[in-house]
């Protein structure tokens, strides 16, 4: 909340420092439109499932759900906009996110119930975690304006994104009497193209004053860069305050999440000494990263 204040605050201090001259601004032909922003996200990237193991004869069911969050850092944040009719435009964006982080992991207890003999509860034990996230995307859509007046604009759109998904992690556990100590590392990578949909609302509520609204969504089946299920969805909002026809500053808010579900399924052998086994289990996975965090730039108009 502190940073928004501060935002806001610089963004107040602005606009009322612009000359008195400019007092009357004439609407410049916006052809173009370059949206420059420093973006200050923050995260957290969360996990969560559920799933059924037996032993050939009992079954039993287990699930988990736990998040990580981020530190904050600023990022570039880029959209431009062409357009060439008054109701047809080309508009681009780019956003991304990259995070080193360490994570401590406390464990759980599970109760497996009458699978693999006694009744005991296993207790995992807690782990040290290190991780990289990055989030890269790049779209271009295709925009008519379904509603334009003098104040007001509703745009509807279909472009493509292409995007770079990348996480690489490393984990290291203590062992206790039922769980033997681990030490794992997991790399995940994909990039791609999908089709992908686009909205955009402005209004001008005032002369030098613009307030935007812009939502994207796009399905991870629709591309080739995602073999799981899930989807991308992202919205954001600006003030901007024209200082001159050409240029304008700018504060607003953005967010976007990735969902991902993948199913799975494997083997899980008894520790040693415990006369039982294996234990064929399957399920579904989840997973998302949430990023949300205040924008400040500038925007130029040629």
């Amino acid at each position: 909340m502190r940073r928004i204040a501060l935002y806001s605050s610089a963004f107040v201090a602005a606009a009322l420092a612009s000359p008195a001259a400019l007092a009357q601004v004439v609407e410049a032909d916006e052809r173009f439109v370059l949206r420059l922003s420093a973006f200050n996200p923050d995260a957290s990237l969360g996990f969560a499932g559920e799933g059924v193991v037996t032993d050939g004869t009992d079954e039993a069911t287990f699930d988990f759900d736990e998040r990580f969050d981020t530190s904050s850092a600023w990022r570039p944040r880029g959209a431009f906009g062409f357009r060439f009719s008054e109701r047809q435009a080309i508009v681009a964006n780019y956003y991304d996110f990259r995070r080193n982080e360490s994570w401590e992991y406390g464990g759980t207890v599970l109760d497996p119930g009458v699978i693999g003999g006694p009744d005991v509860p296993i207790e995992v034990p807690g782990a040290q975690l290190n991780g990289y996230v990055e989030l890269d995307l790049a779209s271009l859509n295709y925009e008519y304006s379904v509603v334009t007046t003098e104040s007001f604009q509703w745009g509807l759109g279909l472009g493509v994104t292409r995007a770079k998904l990348q996480f690489d992690a490393s984990g290291r556990s203590e062992g206790n009497g039922m769980v033997d100590g681990q030490f794992e590392t997991v790399t995940w990578k994909e990039d791609g193209f999908s089709p992908g949909l686009h909205t955009r609302l402005t209004w001008s509520p005032a002369d030098r004053w613009r307030i935007g609204l812009e939502a994207q969504y796009l399905d991870a089946g629709w591309g080739d860069f995602l073999d799981e299920d899930g989807h991308f969805e992202r919205g954001g909002l600006f003030v901007e305050y024209m200082v001159s026809q050409r240029v304008s500053v700018h504060v607003g808010y953005d967010w976007f999440r990735l969902k991902l579900y993948d199913d799975y399924r494997g083997t899980a052998e008894a520790p040693d000494g415990i006369d039982a086994g294996p234990f064929p289990y399957e399920g579904r996975l989840e997973g998302d990263l949430r990023v949300h965090g205040p924008v400040a730039g500038v925007t130029f108009r040629f």
